[in-house]
C-alpha cells in the first residue's frame, strides 16, 4: 500500500558510485569512529560476533559488508547510516585518513603503556 501524499524526493547531482569507492569510504568511516571510541577491531568483533579479520578487511575496503553488518556497526558505533553514503570529496577523505593515522599512533602508545 502506498502512503498518501507521498512525494518523490528531488535528487540533485546524484553521485554514481564505483563499488571500490563506496566500500573504501564506508570502511574508513567505520575505522575513524572505532578509533575515536578507543576500541580495537577485536573488541568490536566480540561485541558484534564478527572476526577481527573481517572488521579489518571492511576498514580497508577489501570486502563488501552486508546491510545487516552495516546496520550493526552503525548502531554500535552510533553512526547515522546516511553519513556512510554521503559522497566525500578527496580533501575530506584525506582529512579522515590523517585523523585515523593520528588516532592509531595514540592508540598504539596507550597500549604500550598498559603492557
Amino acid at each position: 500500500m502506498l502512503v498518501k501524499n507521498f512525494r518523490k524526493p528531488k535528487i540533485y547531482g546524484m553521485h554514481k558510485w564505483e563499488l571500490e569507492q563506496l566500500t573504501y569510504q564506508i570502511g574508513k568511516l567505520f575505522q575513524l569512529h572505532r578509533l575515536r571510541k578507543g576500541l580495537s577491531q577485536f573488541q568490536i568483533g566480540n561485541e558484534l560476533d564478527l572476526s577481527s579479520n573481517h572488521i579489518g578487511r571492511m576498514e580497508r575496503g577489501k570486502t563488501n559488508p552486508t546491510i545487516g553488518i552495516i546496520s550493526k556497526l552503525c548502531n554500535f558505533l552510533e553512526i547515522d547510516l546516511l553519513v556512510l553514503f554521503k559522497k566525500l570529496d578527496n580533501k575530506e577523505l584525506q582529512e579522515i585518513e590523517k585523523e585515523i593515522d593520528d588516532l592509531q599512533k595514540k592508540f598504539k602508545n596507550q597500549n604500550k603503556r598498559k603492557s
